[in-house]
C-alpha cells in the first residue's frame, strides 16, 4: 500500500480505495459546576455552553445541585444531569460531588470534560480518580490567580503542593491572561498552558465612546457581598471623597455582608451616598448610566466586568487584584490601579471624574472578548485535546 499525497489524506491499495477514519473530535462536551450560583464561573460555563450548543455540539451540565438563579441563563439545548442524591455545597463537597457524578459521567460517556474555574479542580480530581482509565480528556480554565495576598508563605507552599498533586488528573489548562499563564506555570510546574480570553461581550455588542452621564456621579461596584470583593475598602474609600463632588455609590450584588456593609455605610455617615442594588442579571443597564467603575477586590481572575465598563465606556478604578489587570486598563485614559488604600482610592476618584476623557482600549477588548470567538478557540482545543489522546 502506498500514500497519495494529492489524495488528501486517502490510503490506495491494489484494486481498491480507503477512506481515513474521520478525526475524532469533542461532539459530546461534560462541564461540570456545583450548582447554578451566580458566579463568574458558573456565568460564564453557561455562556460557552449555550454556544457550544448553538455550534451543534451535544453539551451536557453535570451538576450537584440543579438549582440556582443562573439555570434561568441556560439554553434548553443544552441537557443537565444531576448527582443523586444531590450534593449541596459544603465541607468537603466538592470531594463528594466528583465521587458521585462518576456514575452519571461514566453512562453518558462525554468526549471531554471541561471543569469552568478553580473551585472545581478538587472535583475534576475526585472525579478522574473514581473514573480511572474511563475518564474522558479534562480540560481546566483557572479563574482566580494560584497565589493570594493573604496567604502566607506556608500557606501558599501547601496550597501549590495540594495543587500540583490534583492537576496530574487534568489534561490540559487554559489561563485567561498571559500574566495568568505565567503565575500558573510557575505553580503547576507545567510549560503547556494554553490562553483563551474570557467570553465578556456579546457579537452585537457595540464600542462606546462617551463623555460622563450629566447630574450626580455614579459610582458603580458589582459582585457578591463576601470578603474578597472587600466592599468595605470602597465604602472607607468614598467617605474619603470631598463632599464637594456630588456622587453616590451603588453596590449591585446579594452576600452574607449585606447588613455588616449598611452598619458600615451608618457609621462611617455616608449613607446619604450609599445604595445597595441586590442581584441584577444584566449589570449594562446600571453601566450606561455610571460615571466610573471601582473594583476594590482582594483578589481577582480576570475580572470580567472591567472589561464590560471600559466597552460601555465607563472608565475603572481598581486595586491591584490580579496580575490581569494591566493588560485590560491599557492607558491613563482607561482607568487607574491604586494600592488598596481608601485615601488612595478616593483621590483616584476624585481625579477620574474631574478628568471626564473618554477611554482608549473598546475596540481592542472587544475584538478580543467577542463570545462567538471564544467559544470557537475553545472548540478548537477541544478537537485537539481529544485527537491527541486518542492517537
Amino acid at each position: 500500500m502506498k500514500y497519495d499525497p494529492a489524495a488528501a489524506g486517502r490510503y490506495w491499495g491494489i484494486g481498491e480505495t480507503a477512506a481515513p477514519s474521520p478525526r475524532p473530535v469533542a461532539r459530546h462536551i461534560g462541564i461540570v459546576m456545583h450548582d447554578f450560583s451566580t458566579g463568574g464561573s458558573e456565568r460564564i460555563a453557561i455562556r460557552l455552553a449555550n454556544r457550544w450548543a448553538a455550534a451543534g455540539r451535544c453539551v451536557t451540565l453535570f451538576v450537584g445541585n440543579p438549582e440556582g438563579p443562573a439555570r434561568a441563563l441556560l439554553s434548553a439545548s443544552v441537557e443537565i444531569a444531576c448527582a443523586c442524591p444531590a450534593v449541596p455545597r459544603g465541607f468537603l463537597s466538592r470531594m463528594r460531588l466528583g465521587r458521585r457524578l462518576a456514575p452519571t459521567i461514566g453512562a453518558s460517556a462525554p468526549d471531554l470534560l471541561f471543569i469552568p474555574g478553580n473551585f472545581h479542580i478538587a472535583v475534576a480530581a475526585a472525579l478522574s480518580a473514581s473514573l480511572g482509565d474511563q475518564c474522558p480528556p479534562v480540560v481546566c480554565k483557572l479563574s482566580n490567580p494560584l497565589r493570594r495576598p493573604n496567604r502566607s508563605a506556608l500557606s501558599q507552599w501547601l496550597y501549590g503542593a495540594l495543587l500540583r498533586r490534583q492537576a496530574r488528573r487534568i489534561d490540559r489548562f487554559v489561563a485567561m491572561a498571559p500574566s495568568l499563564a505565567m503565575e500558573a506555570q510557575a505553580i503547576l510546574d507545567q510549560a503547556d498552558l494554553t490562553t483563551i480570553a474570557e467570553p465578556n461581550i456579546d457579537d452585537e455588542r457595540p464600542v462606546a465612546q462617551r463623555p460622563l452621564p450629566p447630574g450626580r456621579s455614579r459610582i458603580l461596584c458589582a459582585g457578591r457581598l463576601v470578603d474578597q470583593k472587600n466592599f468595605a475598602l470602597a465604602l472607607r474609600a468614598i467617605a474619603q471623597v470631598d463632599r464637594a463632588l456630588d456622587i453616590e455609590l451603588l453596590i449591585y450584588g446579594s452576600g452574607p455582608l449585606r447588613g455588616a456593609l449598611d452598619r458600615l455605610a451608618c457609621r462611617l455617615g455616608i449613607k446619604d451616598r450609599v445604595l445597595f442594588g441586590g442581584h441584577v442579571p444584566d449589570l449594562l443597564p446600571a453601566l450606561r448610566a455610571a460615571s466610573l467603575f471601582l473594583i476594590s477586590s482582594r483578589y481577582e481572575g480576570y475580572p470580567a466586568v472591567a472589561v464590560e465598563a471600559l466597552v460601555t465606556g465607563v472608565p475603572v478604578v481598581t486595586t491591584p487584584c490580579s496580575p490581569a489587570m494591566r493588560e485590560i486598563i491599557r492607558c491613563d485614559d482607561d482607568g487607574t490601579i491604586v494600592p488598596a488604600d481608601p485615601a488612595a482610592i478616593a483621590r483616584a476618584i476624585e481625579e477620574r471624574l474631574q478628568r471626564n476623557a473618554p477611554v482608549s482600549s473598546s475596540r481592542w477588548l472587544v475584538d478580543r472578548h467577542r463570545a462567538a470567538q471564544v467559544a470557537a478557540d475553545y472548540l478548537t482545543l477541544f478537537d485537539e485535546q481529544v485527537a491527541s489522546s486518542r492517537d
